[in-house]
């Protein structure tokens, strides 16, 4: 008659016992832990991309938004440097979590338990805040912040914990963030087809209603007036500033001049290419091709960009 008992053959008869099984759940610390962790960190930041970009279209920006799509153009940056960034995350952050939630939920419970993952991993995403913190001011984007770096690590840890209890992960993981990025992009387009949510676009305008003085809130202005005449007064030329890696408050990057102005955008397709072009003389303020309209029909701006392309900055006078 045979039994489920495992004896340890490797002894003599006379000294056969039943074999040692292993106490408690399979290691955290595999390879395929590791791997798994990562593919879901990668999934994770394109599904976030993918909803920061439909969010973006609805709020106010002097220029108009890339989208969603904007996370498509990351998808080659992510497989050659996202990977390599992901697979140490997921070692040096993923893991350790998993690792962590483990201990305290078999000291607590005395079993493993999953949902001390998202517990411990909200935590863990308040030391992430914090350091996002010291650059980023105010209470709504450090509670994004949170919820998003609450949201990836604990998807990550729970796939990194599934694989290291029931075998790889990495496949399933990437076929159904595939899934639910067409899911999230089809919920988008029923949001924005019904009317639940709008895109931003700025307010339609004339030469008219650009006449008058505007001020960047820190003493510089620039009136416009009717007969198309200008006048900038210590106005900050931030592009020269930029390229000289100065200051752009300081004296000599302040400018102060007379000229002409002129509304080009009557017959554009789009309020996107709406532009106010200043010529003044030895001053020279703004994009080449003029300001930017921008703000709301009761809060007009003026957007100029400086800096690098692939990062802009905005210097922006309003009324």
């Amino acid at each position: 008659m045979s039994s489920g008992t495992a004896w340890d053959t490797s002894r003599p008869w006379a000294d056969r016992r039943p074999a040692e099984a292993p106490d408690g759940p399979p290691p955290v610390w595999s390879g395929r832990s590791i791997v798994a962790g990562a593919g879901a960190l990668l999934v994770g930041a394109f599904l976030a991309l993918e909803v920061y970009g439909m969010v973006g279209t609805t709020v106010e920006s002097p220029a108009p938004p890339e989208g969603p799509g904007g996370a498509l153009l990351v998808v080659p940056f992510m497989g050659c440097v996202g990977g390599p960034a992901a697979l140490w995350a997921s070692l040096a952050v993923v893991l350790p979590l998993v690792w962590a939630a483990r201990r305290l939920s078999g000291r607590v419970t005395g079993r493993d338990v999953w949902w001390w993952v998202p517990a411990v991993a909200a935590v863990a995403a308040v030391a992430v805040t914090a350091v996002v913190g010291i650059w980023t001011a105010g209470a709504g984007p450090l509670a994004l912040t949170w919820l998003t770096s609450a949201v990836l690590l604990t998807g990550a840890a729970l796939i990194a914990r599934d694989s290291a209890l029931h075998g790889r992960r990495l496949l399933r993981t990437l076929g159904y963030g595939g899934l639910a990025a067409v899911a999230v992009f089809l919920v988008g387009v029923g949001v924005f087809g019904a009317g639940l949510a709008t895109e931003y676009s700025p307010p339609k305008v004339t030469a008219a209603q650009l006449a008058g003085t505007w001020s960047d809130g820190h003493g510089g202005t620039l009136r416009l007036s009717a007969d198309g005449t200008a006048r900038a007064v210590n106005l900050k030329d931030h592009e020269a500033a930029y390229e000289g890696h100065a200051d752009g408050a300081r004296t000599e990057y302040r400018c102060t001049g007379t000229g002409t102005w002129t509304y080009e955008g009557d017959d554009s397709a789009s309020t996107w290419d709406q532009r106010a072009r200043l010529e003044l003389e030895d001053c020279e303020l703004g994009e080449p091709d003029g300001w930017r309209i921008g703000g709301t029909p009761e809060g007009l701006k003026l957007n100029a960009q400086y800096g690098d392309l692939d990062d802009p900055h905005w210097y922006t006078l309003t009324r």
